[in-house]
């Protein structure tokens, strides 16, 4: 679909911006959407001049304007309130914005005659898994109702639903990505981002190093330009699945917060704050589906990731040189 016109939600996102970056390499013309709730305009400015890129500030739970979905080819939904800190303090808006949100993606684009619909979803719907690596076959898991977190997870499991259904309906194309931690530049450093840039912020600039939970609880850490690299390849070679995305290199998360000190040249001292309700123990992507189509492994360890991760920080939010 080289020379196509795509659409990307949460196109000032993390993701979102990597991706319409590497359309337009591709000769893609990509609309960008962003209710700039998450997105960060320095995100997309290196790329605000193309005169292929055109970007609209909108909330998708106002729906999509047809000039927007015009000609589109295929649309990429990653728009969606993430940060597990908003789970936890804001579940009916989360709730509300990726469910909502996607129905109105989904709508516009099957009115519109769009070709392929890529959904962003996550590797929470698999919630405390069974087993590991986790495949997907998987059971999709959403335990305990009342605890928020479940949320985003929810939101994402529904959405699931509707891509599929509304694309076997409409006789749209769809592929579903279930995205594990996913970390590089551009990502939000407060408490409602994600753990690396969180530790990144407090190995760098803070009095007190704190980790949430025991810290033998592991995570698989995916670098940006290999999660770009695997849907990309997936979008063109695949059509009518569903595939995870990550890289099954697992750590556990003192590990993790050891190895940025480590590469900051900073001695590792930190302290332990109770765990949140519901975080699970362990995750860990199975990858041969998404490989077996594709041929791509991720190539980036987690050293060299962040590594590559810190530098960007350190020059381009805290001013460190």
């Amino acid at each position: 679909m080289v020379g196509a016109k795509a659409l990307v939600t949460g196109a000032a996102g993390f993701i979102g911006s990597f991706l319409a970056e590497r359309l337009l390499r591709e000769d893609y013309y990509v609309v960008g959407i962003d209710n700039m709730f998450r997105g960060k305009k320095r995100n997309i400015e290196h790329i605000m001049d193309n005169p292929r890129f055109e970007f609209h500030v909108h909330d998708i739970r106002r729906g999509i304007p047809r000039e927007m979905m015009r000609d589109v080819d295929i649309v990429f939904h990653y728009a969606a309130i993430n940060g597990t800190q908003h789970f936890y303090e804001r579940p009916l808006e989360v709730l509300e914005t990726n469910v909502e949100g996607t129905i109105n993606v989904l709508k516009a684009a099957a009115e519109a005659g769009v070709e392929k619909i890529v959904f962003a979803s996550s590797s929470e719907v698999y919630g405390d898994p069974l087993y590991f690596p986790t495949d997907e076959k998987h059971p999709i898991l959403l335990p305990e109702v009342a605890n928020p977190r479940h949320s985003y997870a929810a939101s994402k499991a529904i959405g699931e639903y509707y891509t599929l259904w509304y694309s076997r309906n409409h006789g749209m194309k769809y592929l579903i990505l279930r995205i594990f931690n996913t970390y590089g530049p551009r990502m939000d450093t407060s408490k409602y981002g994600q753990v690396i840039p969180e530790f990144i912020r407090k190995a760098l600039v803070e009095k007190e190093f704190t980790i949430i939970g025991p810290g033998t609880q592991t995570r698989s850490f995916c670098y940006i330009d290999d999660n770009i690299e695997m849907t990309m390849r997936a979008v063109k070679m695949v059509d009518n699945e569903i595939l995870n995305v990550g890289n099954p290199e697992e750590v556990k998360i003192i590990d993790l917060a050891r190895l940025i000190h480590e590469i900051l040249g900073k001695p590792f001292k930190y302290k332990l704050l109770p765990p949140r309700p519901g975080d699970p123990m362990r995750r860990v992507p199975s990858i041969e589906k998404i490989v077996s189509y594709t041929g791509y492994r991720p190539r980036i360890s987690l050293r060299e990731g962040l590594a590559r991760t810190i530098e960007w920080y350190k020059k381009h939010v805290f001013g460190i040189k």
